[in-house]
């Protein structure tokens, strides 16, 4: 099978690079995929690494399929962390294709296009700047163009701008490959998701944390018995998840550690809030835990400047609120505290992937 993707990004997210290598080699893929999570740079890292390859004229064709131990010129071996771009070294740049070097600089003039609501004022893609974009596509050219729309949910892609584009994705007169971002299928117009194939990437063990992500790595806690100042378990449950997860375990197991985290977090602070002089009794102090980590995690979607979509939020919200009210119930009834914490944890793990949150 021909190599498209680099060796970071195909064993980060092997089931998105392997379907679109698979569509390429069979040369039956579609035109238009919606690719869900919330790994940005993955996304960005998988267009870049597709328009390179489709558009990289070192690569030995024959006929309309690619030699299988072709890639493209100025494809990366690996991707750096935290960055978008990869980095190639100057000698491997300077010996690309001018196609490879305009596509990783993004300046492609005719195989790149970026449609997004950057400098409007509504937050939303202009209507006019999609008009334009259909327009554009409908010249012929040689090059196989690639589309992005960084930001697909309704709140920026909205109906009028996705009206300008729908007879032009569904049949594209020039070879065109649509892909939209989005954090989850149901942020997207149903009319684009019919049209499109929807690629699930995974999240980076790090975006899956919650609440915990807000917790600092370095630091002493204080002991006051206040478990709002109290980090150390917080910090000690982020750092072993974090290093722990390296990104070839099992989906299952690595479910399985993170929601050991968030418990021992959880537990830990409460038995520190038994210990406070302050405490008036261990029920109460249940509460409160559960409390704030509802508290905390609704501060957390509030003050995104990406908000969720309203109604995804809100379903997401209401369920988190029953789950709250259940664990409090539980221990104001005197069950095991540590049961209740791996039993709210499991459940509101399970309900942010439900939700992509």
């Amino acid at each position: 099978m021909q190599r498209i993707f680099s060796t970071n990004l195909t064993s980060a997210q092997p089931t998105a690079t392997r379907l679109f290598e698979s569509g390429l080699a069979s040369g039956h893929m579609a035109h238009a995929f919606l690719l869900t999570g919330r790994d940005k740079r993955a996304k960005w890292q998988m267009a870049r690494q597709l328009a390179t390859f489709l558009n990289c004229e070192a690569m030995n064709r024959e006929g309309d399929g690619q030699d299988a131990g072709g890639k493209a010129c100025l494809q990366p071996e690996h991707d750096v962390e935290h960055v978008e771009l990869e980095v190639i070294d100057e000698p491997a740049f300077n010996s690309a294709c001018q196609n490879c070097k305009w596509l990783y600089r993004d300046t492609h003039p005719k195989a790149w296009y970026v449609l997004s609501s950057q400098g409007s004022k509504s937050g939303k893609i202009p209507v006019e700047r999609a008009r334009e974009l259909s327009e554009e596509l409908a010249l012929t050219t040689s090059y196989k163009r690639v589309v992005v729309i960084e930001d697909a949910s309704e709140g920026s892609f909205h109906r009028p701008a996705a009206n300008a584009l729908l007879k032009t994705i569904e049949e594209p007169r020039s070879p065109s490959l649509f892909l939209f971002f989005a954090a989850a299928v149901d942020d997207v117009l149903a009319t684009i998701v019919s049209r499109c194939q929807v690629v699930p990437l995974l999240n980076r063990p790090e975006e899956n944390l919650g609440i915990l992500i807000d917790v600092p790595l370095t630091g002493k806690a204080q002991s006051t018995g206040n478990w709002l100042t109290s980090e150390s378990a917080a910090i000690l449950a982020r750092q072993s998840f974090l290093e722990g997860s390296s990104g070839t375990k099992a989906h299952g197991a690595q479910q399985v550690e993170e929601s050991l985290a968030f418990a021992q977090v959880l537990l830990t602070l409460i038995n520190e809030t038994e210990d406070s002089e302050d405490s008036e009794d261990e029920a109460d102090n249940g509460a409160h835990v559960f409390d704030t980590a509802l508290a905390l995690e609704i501060k957390r979607l509030t003050s995104n400047p990406r908000p969720l979509a309203l109604e995804r939020r809100t379903r997401y919200l209401s369920e988190l609120l029953r789950l709250t009210e259940e664990a409090k119930r539980r221990v104001d009834q005197y069950v095991s505290k540590k049961s209740v914490c791996e039993s709210f944890v499991l459940s509101w793990l399970q309900l942010r992937q439900k939700n992509h949150i």
